[in-house]
């Protein structure tokens, strides 16, 4: 049995992530409170995305002191090999003879594998960084891949968009760790008043300069154990995902239907932009998610959130032209959250750009029927892929003439500064890129209905 140690504890989770598919962000909520030391909670946190966010790179690190394929190999000895590399290769502040020793004591319950993860590891620690990657120029979509850790139907994907230089740039983007931000509940606080609450909690904050709500926080520890988040004066969501409510622009006593809309983070963003005046429905097709969205209402202190159990597809019980702004946060692939979600990289496959739009665009005409004249119909993703954003967005226009595109330049909270960005906010759509913009990668498209 594995000691549960920090390293002991992201072994597990790693092979877990491996061998069933876990969410390697839902394995570190349930499981590192275990852990007494804050340090360590990071650590672990630390150890396990970033594994997972360069495995491709160190495999191929590992393979060129291996005998064997990496596939013969238990999953548990995989992963000690890779979190030894990880800290030898990417992690300054662990010592190499420590990253080696630690992992040959992980691998003790494997008797037959201790010599080879001590033989691979300190190969590893000699060699660095100084060995040959694939050659750039005869082959571009093995290099980038192995170098930068992302799968080749990706990068085959990107490069015929946007060429060498830019899909280099977003996959360095991808690879970044993920900042925290989080969004003032400006129903309780405002933020300048949240950012000093935050620095007498010990935690570093930064002021968000493009959503008006949004604060960068550092060292905060466990978050939901300060006193400002219990008493629900922020909630934690990326500036990008803030921008959604901001282009619905609801206004106080309106009618707005979420469609997909667990865990709650736009939902509430919705019912705190209208000043907890009106009437949200909430839908999510999984029953259970929705207690998410009631937990985090309730600590925010927002009572205009109906919760509905249904299929966005259905929406059963909205009745046709009944609402004044309309919300779709489509299920997608989450190709712009990379950063943010270590695994998707590996849990993905090109086979779900061709299904996903199929049920997007199901659930934008359903949508599409609920809003009223004169109403906004906002569609959403967290996803860079033109299949479930451009293209998604110009089949539903197509057979959809009542519905008029809006200029989202004036719509936004900051002001773009590319020309290409301006020109397609002007035509209704937005599609932010993490290594352009700084923030994760998200789309956003808006309309109105008008008399026909």
């Amino acid at each position: 049995m594995m000691k549960e140690t920090a390293r002991g504890m992201a072994v597990q989770m790693l092979t877990r992530v491996e061998t069933e598919g876990a969410y390697a962000n839902l394995l570190l909520q349930k499981n590192i409170a275990r852990l007494p030391d804050t340090r360590d909670r990071q650590f672990v946190t630390l150890l396990v995305n970033g594994t997972l966010k360069h495995r491709l790179t160190l495999d191929y690190a590992l393979r060129l002191h291996l005998s064997k394929p990496m596939s013969s190999l238990p999953h548990e000895v995989r992963a000690i090999l890779r979190i030894g590399a990880f800290q030898l290769l990417y992690v300054d502040k662990v010592p190499s003879a420590v990253a080696v020793n630690e992992s040959v004591e992980l691998a003790k319950p494997f008797p037959k594998f201790t010599g080879l993860v001590n033989s691979v590891l300190r190969k590893v620690m000699n060699k660095a960084w100084d060995f040959s990657w694939p050659d750039v120029k005869r082959e571009t979509v093995r290099y980038l891949s192995v170098r930068y850790s992302h799968p080749e139907w990706m990068i085959q994907r990107w490069l015929k968009r946007w060429g060498i230089e830019e899909t280099e740039a977003l996959c360095q983007a991808n690879n970044e760790p993920a900042q925290t931000w989080i969004r003032t509940n400006t129903l309780k606080i405002s933020r300048e008043d949240l950012m000093e609450r935050l620095t007498q909690e010990g935690v570093t904050v930064d002021l968000g300069t493009k959503i008006p709500e949004s604060l960068r926080v550092q060292h905060f520890g466990a978050i939901e154990r300060l006193e400002s988040y219990l008493e629900g004066l922020f909630t934690v969501q990326d500036e990008s995902s803030q921008l959604v409510a901001h282009v619905v622009d609801p206004k106080p006593g309106q009618r707005v239907l979420d469609t997909c809309s667990a865990p709650g983070g736009k939902t509430t963003h919705l019912a705190q932009m209208m000043q907890n005046e009106g009437e949200i429905v909430a839908f999510d097709i999984h029953e259970q998610k929705l207690e998410l969205i009631n937990q985090l209402a309730e600590r925010l202190g927002m009572t205009i959130i109906q919760t509905q159990s249904g299929d966005a597809r259905d929406l059963p019980g909205i009745k046709l032209g009944s609402q004044q702004r309309v919300l779709v946060d489509a299920p997608c692939s989450g190709l712009g959250v990379l950063r943010r979600r270590a695994d998707l990289r590996w849990q993905k496959e090109e086979q779900d750009l061709k299904d996903l739009p199929l049920l997007q665009l199901a659930i934008l005409e359903r949508a599409a029927t609920c809003v009223e004249v004169g109403g906004y119909l906002i569609y959403s993703t967290c996803t860079i892929e033109p299949e479930e954003n451009f293209e998604l967005v110009k089949t539903f226009r197509s057979t959809h003439p009542e519905f008029e595109t809006v200029n989202l330049v004036e719509d936004l909270p900051f002001a773009l500064e590319d020309p290409r960005d301006i020109q397609q906010a002007s035509k209704g759509m937005l599609q932010l890129l993490p290594h352009r913009h700084s923030m994760d990668g998200f789309f956003l498209a808006k309309f109105r209905r008008k008399e026909v």
